[in-house]
């Protein structure tokens, strides 16, 4: 039996297929009784109790990088820098507006792929609540989080996806 390894090629068509998709940060509410995050599943096709999505407006390559030269520090000390060159490292970021989600708790959030709105919500509209959404589309990945109430700031969401 021969095994099969995806080459870095094969890794970033994976990142350009996804950045060329619509890409939505969500935010839910989880379950009320969670006292601290639960450990996260990887089945879920949705969140518990999503109260909106932001648009993903920043979408570029990066690379690996050090503490000394990067342009994005992620969790856990890891840093990026951006390449002008497809890269098999996707970094997204969506930046959600002081009203969005307001006095809401959040204690979930979840990357999708493919969101389509529904008819008559405006054409270049970036937030979406829950009844303006046809199709979610796929999510790619899930955050489970200690609850934080939404008191009008400024806020953003970002990952990057190492494919």
């Amino acid at each position: 039996m021969t095994v099969a390894v995806l080459q870095d090629a094969g890794r970033i068509a994976l990142a350009k297929a996804l950045a060329a998709m619509t890409a939505h940060f969500a935010w839910g509410r989880g379950d009320g009784a969670w006292g601290a995050p639960p450990a996260v599943p990887s089945n879920r096709t949705n969140l518990l109790a999503e109260v909106g999505r932001r648009l993903v407006t920043t979408v570029r390559y990066v690379v690996p990088a050090v503490e000394a030269d990067f342009d994005v520090e992620m969790d856990g000390k890891q840093f990026y820098k951006f390449s002008a060159d497809p890269t098999p490292y996707l970094y997204l970021r969506a930046e959600f507006s002081t009203d969005d989600a307001l006095n809401e708790e959040i204690r979930e959030c979840g990357l999708f792929f493919g969101t389509v709105a529904k008819a008559g919500v405006p054409a270049g509209q970036r937030y979406l609540k829950p009844e303006q959404v046809q199709d979610a589309g796929f999510m790619y990945h899930l955050t489970y989080r200690s609850k934080s109430t939404r008191e009008g700031q400024k806020a953003y969401e970002e990952a990057v996806l190492p494919l």
